[in-house]
């Protein structure tokens, strides 16, 4: 028998209603087809990236069991036809990690954040210092000047 480890992605709904239940049915399942189960957790529920079967929030199940080969593509079959099962997926591993690592936290994660490409935000447009236009002076009129007799007269 070779060591595998499964992460569940379950039906929120049914999970908040009756969790015992949902575990069960879960462990059931890996169990009907000859695995022994070494360890199951609940690794959190979360908000789906993009909707699976009309849900929009999942509850993650993390199961380290034993199977044989045969096993796991049975198990795999049958949580495929589960209306409990949004998605799974089953791995080899080599080793059982520790059971006081801790899981990785998915509940109240940080949003990620743009780190890399373009900024946003433009910069003024300059002229190239070593061009060879003239720079432009600007210059205020003076009150009583040329150009407010040339505007009254206009007006």
């Amino acid at each position: 028998m070779k060591l595998y480890e499964g992460m569940f992605l379950l039906d929120n709904r049914q999970a908040n209603r009756d969790w015992d239940g949902t575990l069960e049915s879960l462990k059931n399942m890996i169990t009907k087809h000859g695995a022994e189960i070494l360890r199951c957790q609940k690794w959190g529920e979360r908000r789906l990236a993009y909707e699976i079967k009309g849900r929009r929030r999942g509850t993650y199940v993390l199961a380290y069991f034993q199977a044989d080969s045969d096993a796991v593509n049975r198990i795999y079959r049958e949580v495929e036809l589960s209306e409990l099962v949004l998605r799974a997926m089953m791995l080899r591993i080599d080793a059982l990690p520790p059971e006081d690592q801790p899981l990785p936290q998915i509940e109240g994660e940080p949003r990620r954040t743009r780190t890399s490409g373009p900024s946003r935000r433009r910069e003024p447009r300059t002229a190239p210092r070593d061009s060879q236009e003239p720079e432009v002076e600007a210059v205020a009129a003076e009150p009583g000047g040329e150009n407010d007799e040339e505007n009254a007269d206009e007006t």
